[in-house]
């Protein structure tokens, strides 16, 4: 037993989200300069723990782990992350994740990526952030589908048009699907895996955009195809947070005069809207 440390990177949005086969799914998009990091000071002798600035869904979580272990409660949990609340950019997952490693790195458990799947989705719909590498994953139940590895470089230049999604009640809203918008579900699914088996960044993006252009049904973004058409204008694709509020044009990252490329789309999404760009590499 010792003071336990965890981490966890968060996303920007998803690259696609949808049903295929009346399964709940989405694949991630894993930004590793978004980060959660939990530290864990554990109280064998205490019945509850405790956080600073607590947080609910992170304390159940941790519950719940130390009940599987048959563990004591005590113990006091702090996490500190850039990662915003509220955008789709898997804040909370992210909290979940980290406080399970540093609780489990406290007490040396045999803990699995599986298990930390189980444990957050008991809390909640969960990103599949748990994963290092991009996955296909049911956000519902908390399992694996599909891995695809690391995605080929890329420059993501990104915008948060403001407010806030609760996830939580988001995912309880029926969404209204046509068929042709399963079928193009299938579509990007197919996409991306050939995209990551051949490396070829415009397939990868080309399944992005698709996932996003359905998404515009569900949860719709200011000005999408005006950003649509920048995308096409720099052979990229266009990226959302199917649940939350920011949207992105997604960069091969071997494009040649990168620096002035990314400048020159900064600006010219700052010219469609005035909210602050976000760039992340």
């Amino acid at each position: 037993m010792r003071i336990g440390k965890g981490s966890c990177h968060g996303t920007f949005g998803e690259l696609v989200q949808g049903i295929i086969d009346e399964k709940h799914f989405l694949i991630t998009f894993p930004i590793p300069n978004l980060k959660s990091e939990a530290v864990f000071i554990p109280n064998p002798r205490g019945s509850e723990m405790t956080m600073g600035d607590p947080k609910v869904k992170v304390l159940k979580a941790g519950k719940l782990l130390m009940q599987q272990f048959d563990l004591p409660l005590g113990g006091s949990l702090d996490i500190r992350s850039n990662i915003p609340s509220g955008k789709g950019m898997a804040s909370s997952s992210a909290d979940i994740v980290a406080a399970i490693r540093a609780i489990a790195d406290s007490y040396s458990l045999p803990i699995t990526k599986e298990m930390i799947s189980s444990i957050a989705a008991q809390v909640e719909p969960t990103d599949g952030v748990m994963y290092d590498e991009v996955v296909a994953y049911d956000y519902i139940h908390g399992e694996l589908i599909e891995g695809f590895g690391t995605l080929p470089s890329f420059h993501l230049v990104g915008i948060d048009f403001g407010g806030e999604v609760d996830t939580v009640q988001f995912n309880h809203i029926e969404k209204e699907y046509k068929q042709q918008d399963h079928a193009i579900f299938i579509q990007a699914y197919e996409l991306i895996r050939e995209g990551f088996g051949r490396r070829d960044f415009s397939l990868i993006s080309k399944a992005t955009t698709l996932s996003a252009r359905v998404n515009q049904k569900i949860l719709p973004k200011p000005f999408f195809y005006e950003f649509e058409k920048l995308a096409q204008d720099y052979q990229g694709g266009i990226v959302v947070a199917h649940s939350g509020t920011v949207m992105g044009i997604l960069l091969d990252g071997n494009l040649p005069n990168q620096n002035e490329v990314i400048s020159d789309l900064s600006r010219q999404m700052s010219d469609i809207v005035k909210n602050p760009i976000l760039t992340l590499f």
